[in-house]
């Protein structure tokens, strides 16, 4: 006879129900910092290209922009509602397509690198698919947790090895942060020779996080790229003023990318030591430490 009939999806442990939440947050966070930047100041790679090389007029550049920045929006929202691999697909899809026309369209320092900066915005919807996705081969509950990890661990080392390198390079940008947010926080004189001698401090960090982050996951190591995320974050504000805080909600992946790793690898730990202690199933293996009769 056959056994009752089993759901396709493995039941979640509660540190990846967690994670699933915190990723839909992070995520639709991501999509409001994006909709606010292009409906207000912000323009794209994507139409900057458009303007110069293809000859598209401005107006129609600005409402193409608009309208992607709805479709990500309502893709975010759309995870609240029906969660599907297709609107993740989509977001990461329309992220990383933004992100590699940063190279061609240049204008900034270190452009060339935006693919692997921008590294977390789109594997961040990857990284939910494993946790809401149907489809059997993905595997068990614990194997999910652990890909859906791994993702966003790769993500999280390819941006700090990335931004510990434009750091070691002194980016201009990252100097006038450093000025700026001493300057707005404590009334500071940084000169320029002492931001510089602090970013190459801030270098070796952050490239020795990113190395780290790829071998375990201590919480020490995550809460620490967690809050670094959140500092990196608000420097934009701080430095910049308050009409910069769309660039807070596009980093929000700095900030609960790291909470969510933590999350996943106690889930996946969970469900391993589930399957552990529970006894084998009835005429495969017999009792446990039984050899099988033949």
């Amino acid at each position: 006879m056959r056994g009752p009939a089993q759901s396709s999806i493995p039941a979640p442990a509660p540190p990846a129900r967690l994670a699933d939440l915190l990723l839909r947050v992070t995520i639709l966070l991501f999509a409001a910092g994006l909709a606010r930047a292009l409906y207000t100041r912000a323009g794209t790679s994507l139409g900057s290209i458009a303007l110069l090389e293809w000859g598209v007029p401005h107006a129609r550049i600005l409402l193409m922009e608009q309208l992607a920045a709805g479709l990500v929006f309502a893709a975010a929202l759309s995870l609240w509602i029906r969660p599907t691999a297709l609107a993740l697909l989509v977001i990461a899809a329309l992220v990383f397509t933004e992100a590699c026309a940063g190279v061609r369209a240049g204008g900034f320092p270190f452009s060339d690198y935006t693919p692997y900066a921008h590294a977390l915005r789109y594997l961040t919807p990857l990284a939910l698919i494993p946790l809401i996705s149907s489809a059997p081969w993905l595997g068990s509950a614990g194997v999910r947790c652990r890909t859906s990890g791994w993702i966003l661990r790769i993500g999280l080392a390819t941006v700090f090895a990335i931004h510990g390198y434009e750091a070691w390079m002194l980016h201009p940008q990252f100097i006038d942060f450093i000025i700026g947010s001493g300057r707005t926080l404590g009334g500071l004189d940084i000169s320029e020779a002492a931001a510089s001698s602090i970013l190459k401090v801030i270098a070796i960090v952050d490239l020795i996080v990113a190395a780290l982050v790829l071998l375990h996951t201590s919480p020490a190591l995550l809460a620490w790229l967690g809050f670094w995320g959140l500092v990196t974050a608000l420097s934009r504000p701080v430095s910049l003023g308050f009409a910069s805080y769309p660039e807070v909600l596009l980093r929000a992946s700095h900030v609960l990318a790291p909470v969510a790793v933590g999350l996943l690898v106690r889930a996946a730990r969970t469900e391993t030591a589930a399957i552990a202690a529970s006894p084998a199933p009835p005429g495969r293996d017999g009792p446990a430490g039984a050899n099988p009769v033949v």
